[in-house]
């Protein structure tokens, strides 16, 4: 088995049948794969009708909302692919990425983790390759002072708007919304740190990668659509956006996540010397 390309899905049925129509009847990869979903919602399951659609996925139900890191660690467990493609249930698959990312993988051994240029609907390109955050890199970009002077020099240089994305090239970390990872070096570096509900599990996992030896590369060969962000409210009110229930989940994980490496360099910078 070539990949195992890895859904968590939460409440978003008609996004999940676009994307698996698109895996089945356009994309259709070349190499061998198979498809697993973790449905996180107990409260509200996949129907009966997308099940029978799509007989040769395996569907897998959580007891509980695992969150984005615990889901892709229940598909992980039943994976059986050299490659895990880390899959949101709003990605668009064009022809030919999969097996371009497989192939490129398969060229690189060194490589544990690689993510594809995505694009938003309208055709522009989206973030999904990074430079590690600062400190004050969440609170910038939840207000207005990631508009201005020092805040916004720190979002640009986070999001890498230095960089044209046109060419491949190792970065801090990637969006873990569309990732291959090899198998052998997730059991070297180990799965994603589950004690992250949502946000920054996707960075604390590249960087674990290159702490262990493994390269994180962007391939904007492999152009896949990503129709829905993940993304932060940013500007208005401070107090607003403290009370806003995912800023508290990225202040949570931020908190923990800088705790965790505090004091720590960039790994990617050892590899390189």
């Amino acid at each position: 088995m070539d990949a195992s390309i890895l859904i968590v899905h939460y409440n978003t049925p008609g996004l999940l049948k676009q994307t698996l129509k698109g895996l089945f009847e356009r994309a259709r990869p070349a190499c061998e794969f198979e498809v697993i979903v973790v449905d996180n919602n107990p409260a509200n399951r996949i129907s009966s009708d997308i099940r029978e659609m799509f007989p040769q996925v395996k569907f897998i139900d959580s007891e509980k909302n695992l969150g984005f890191a615990g889901g892709v660690n229940y598909a992980i467990k039943n994976a059986n692919g050299r490659y895990l493609l880390v899959f949101n249930p709003d990605i668009a698959t064009a022809q030919n990425a999969i097996d371009e990312l497989v192939c490129a993988m398969d060229k690189n051994p060194e490589i544990g983790v690689m993510g594809p240029r995505l694009r938003n609907p309208d055709g522009s390109i989206q973030d999904s390759c990074y430079r590690f955050q600062s400190f004050l890199t969440p609170f910038y970009s939840r207000t207005f002072f990631g508009k201005f002077g020092r805040g916004k020099k720190d979002i640009e240089r986070h999001l890498m708007k230095d960089f044209d994305h046109n060419s491949a090239r190792e970065v801090d970390w990637l969006l873990g919304g569309c990732i291959l990872a090899r198998k052998k070096a997730v059991e070297d570096v180990g799965t994603l740190d589950e004690k992250y509900f949502m946000y920054f599990e996707d960075t604390d996992w590249c960087r674990r990668f290159w702490e262990h030896g493994w390269r994180v590369v962007y391939w904007p060969s492999a152009e896949l659509y990503h129709y829905h962000r993940r993304e932060s409210a940013t500007g208005g009110n401070v107090m607003f956006q403290f009370f806003n229930s995912l800023t508290r989940e990225q202040i949570k994980s931020a908190i923990r996540y800088f705790w965790k490496f505090r004091g720590k360099q960039n790994p990617r910078y050892k590899i390189n010397k």
